[in-house]
């Protein structure tokens, strides 16, 4: 297992899959990466999404206030808990996906209530939430709270996905050992604008009692970042990113 080895900041292409290149390397885990980051979503999705901003009227029943982009570990988590094991992301191997944008409107409003998305939308929201019944979920309990219709809502998460660059680390297929100062210092060299406390981290408790980086949340104020107004920060000094194997 690699240890305190966060590289520099580059840009991956089309979606949050593992690459063949990354599942081939997997035991050379000794190699040196030189690249630096790379966006949640890829490049297609964003050209799709220029097209397809929030309608005027919508953007202007949104209020300010903090937003909180939730990105999972999809190995860490298909690992740690068996009843995933048939989802999506797990069987097509994804490294990580977004399970939500809490807006603070308040949670559970939409019992029921399907989101609609035309077939281009979907095509771009699947890159970065594969799984039917996650959608379902997330609109449930937290877009049906918005005053945004379910297209706007998803272009939201896609909109804050697109722009958000993570450290490529999370995308090899490889596990690594990293400090938790040095994976938010990376965050925020990635991130212009990002301070450490846009930033809470969290994690579950591995087979050996080894902490496993499960979640990462983000905070915005608007269109900006902004400080974490509630945290569970529960990762310690060092933490495991999972690669799955």
């Amino acid at each position: 297992m690699r240890v305190d080895t966060l590289s520099e900041p580059v840009t991956i292409k089309l979606s949050t899959k593992l690459n063949d290149s990354a599942i081939r390397k997997k035991d050379a885990i000794g190699k040196e990466h030189k690249d630096k980051g790379y966006t949640v979503m890829g490049g297609v999705a964003l050209l799709l999404l220029q097209s397809a901003m929030i309608p005027a009227q919508a953007a202007n029943a949104v209020k300010s206030g903090q937003r909180v982009l939730m990105i999972e570990m999809t190995p860490a988590l298909c690992s740690l808990q068996p009843t995933r094991v048939r989802m999506r992301q797990c069987l097509e191997g994804y490294s990580l996906t977004v399970s939500g944008l809490d807006m603070g409107y308040g949670e559970r409003c939409g019992r029921g209530v399907e989101p609609r998305l035309t077939p281009l939308q979907l095509k771009v929201v699947n890159r970065i939430m594969p799984d039917t019944t996650v959608r379902s979920q997330v609109w449930q309990h937290y877009g049906a709270c918005s005053p945004l219709s379910a297209s706007s809502y998803f272009r939201q998460i896609t909109n804050y996905a697109g722009a958000l660059k993570l450290p490529n680390e999370l995308n090899t297929g490889n596990s690594y050992t990293v400090s938790k100062s040095r994976f938010i210092g990376q965050m925020t060299r990635l991130n212009s604008g990002m301070p450490a406390a846009s930033i809470d981290l969290i994690c579950q408790a591995g087979s050996r009692r080894q902490t496993i980086l499960t979640d990462v949340h983000v905070c915005y104020e608007g269109s900006e970042f902004g400080s974490c107004s509630e945290v569970v920060d529960n990762c310690g000094k060092k933490f495991i990113i999972s690669g799955g194997k």
